[in-house]
């Protein structure tokens, strides 16, 4: 007697990146303004202790801020730093929801670990959220700065930016100073002061760059350390309820809309995989020879 056992189909791997990117990026839409609230919070406070001086908060509080902000800059700005955060959601959250299950087949079929084994969804996770957030990293720097940015809010470090692309330009900019001072000392060891091209002129230029790096950067830790001295260690959780009040919805309409649209997807032959059904002999005669 046989009888076939047939499993779910499954989404091919790129449909379950877009469907992960979509499902995302429709919450965002609903999300982002919240979002602003939280990083005007978060930062709001810094100006306080800038130069020295005394200054009270900005914002109350969440609803003092919504106010002020459609008050001074017009509804739009709470949509400030949209365009990034789309991308943050099409590239975080399309390679984390999108990269989980395949990376969950992966790890099955290379360690033959159970269908539903826990350890697997949390390497799984963890390992797909990686990915996420490092390729999306430099949007969501992007995406924080546009949000403070405004003539009406002053945080301790205000930045003036065109646009989302001229911000990202700005950033990578930035960020390629430290790979530049590492190349440029290293040609001027190797020509200039005679060090072999290897170990001493590696760890000469490393050890430069590492000062000049460490010199850009100790401004942001002594804001930082400012904050933490002038309103205490609850000053790092400012913002924390705007934060909720994003992430809750967000998470809730991200699978709402995952679901949906993976169950739409699937209704089309080119974007899933149909399994085969494979018979399974269930009358198994221990004493056959």
């Amino acid at each position: 007697m046989q009888k076939n056992h047939q499993s779910k189909p499954k989404l091919r791997t790129w449909a379950s990146v877009i469907s992960g990117s979509l499902a995302a990026t429709g919450a965002v839409f609903i999300t982002n303004m919240p979002e602003t609230i939280k990083t005007r919070m978060q930062l709001d406070g810094e100006a306080s202790i800038r130069n020295g001086s005394s200054k009270k908060k900005q914002y109350v509080n969440i609803f003092d801020a919504y106010k002020k902000i459609i008050r001074q800059e017009g509804f739009k700005a709470l949509h400030a730093g949209l365009g990034p955060a789309i991308g943050i959601q099409v590239i975080m959250n399309g390679l984390r929801l999108g990269l989980f299950e395949p990376i969950q087949i992966i790890i099955r079929d290379v360690t033959k670990c159970k269908q539903d084994s826990i350890l697997n969804k949390v390497v799984s996770g963890a390992t797909s959220g990686v990915i996420g957030v490092t390729v999306s990293s430099p949007l969501y720097l992007a995406k924080n700065r546009l949000q403070a940015q405004s003539n009406y809010f002053h945080a301790a470090e205000e930045h003036h930016y065109k646009n989302t692309l001229d911000c990202l330009k700005k950033i990578f900019r930035h960020k390629a100073t430290q790979l530049t001072t590492y190349d440029k000392l290293k040609e001027f060891s190797i020509k200039k002061l005679n060090l072999q091209d290897g170990f001493p002129a590696h760890l000469f230029a490393s050890f430069i760059s590492s000062l000049f790096t460490v010199t850009m950067m100790n401004p942001f830790d002594i804001v930082l350390k400012k904050t933490v001295h002038a309103e205490g260690w609850k000053a790092l959780q400012n913002g924390w309820l705007a934060l909720y009040l994003r992430l809750g919805p967000h998470t809730i309409l991200t699978f709402i809309f995952l679901e949906k649209i993976r169950a739409w997807f699937l209704t089309f032959d080119t974007l899933s995989i149909k399994p085969q059904p494979i018979p399974i002999d269930v009358m198994v005669n221990s004493d056959a020879s």
